[in-house]
């Protein structure tokens, strides 16, 4: 067994500055890594108020780093009440046959449960290529039109969620 077998990964919420500053890094490079203008979803607009769209109450964003990188970002709004979309979903080119598209998507499906959202959708313009594929393999199915303001496209992907034991447990306790 040799050192580079002992990779360490995480994944953290982003709170601080700099992690906004990172997550619009990260952004720009999406944006400049696909073959289409992000114009027309206001993008400019969302990268110089990336700290307000992803903080509470309108939404989270999240990091991955390994090894010290900062490999890719998952960021998410509530759209609606009880209905919320991941916005970006993000890997840097060099990380991506490493398969944390599906940690981050894992993280956004975790998140959306805390939360008591009924309704987790994706509208695959706004994140990275392939992403359609691994939505459905973890439950998502295509909706048309999408009926939100923030999406692009006239399908996208929606995933049904059901409160969580702990979640139901916690209203009757109210």
């Amino acid at each position: 067994m040799n050192i580079s077998d002992f990779r360490t990964t995480s994944i953290t919420m982003v709170k601080r500055e700099v992690d906004f500053d990172r997550l619009k890094l990260l952004l720009l490079e999406f944006a400049s890594s696909i073959d289409f203008d992000l114009c027309y979803q206001s993008f400019l607009r969302e990268l110089s108020n990336v700290a307000e769209l992803y903080s509470s109450p309108n939404g989270v964003a999240f990091i991955l780093n390994r090894d010290n990188n900062t490999v890719g970002c998952v960021g998410l709004m509530e759209v609606k009440p009880g209905i919320a979309m991941i916005k970006r979903l993000c890997i840097r080119s060099d990380f991506r046959r490493h398969h944390f598209e599906k940690q981050l998507l894992k993280v956004a499906i975790d998140w959306a449960h805390q939360k008591g959202m009924r309704k987790l959708r994706v509208d695959p313009c706004d994140t990275l290529q392939g992403i359609s594929k691994l939505c459905i393999d973890e439950g998502f199915t295509e909706i048309t039109p999408c009926n939100t303001l923030t999406t692009s496209s006239l399908t996208c992907l929606e995933l049904r969620l059901t409160p969580k034991p702990e979640f139901i447990r916690q209203l009757a306790a109210c």
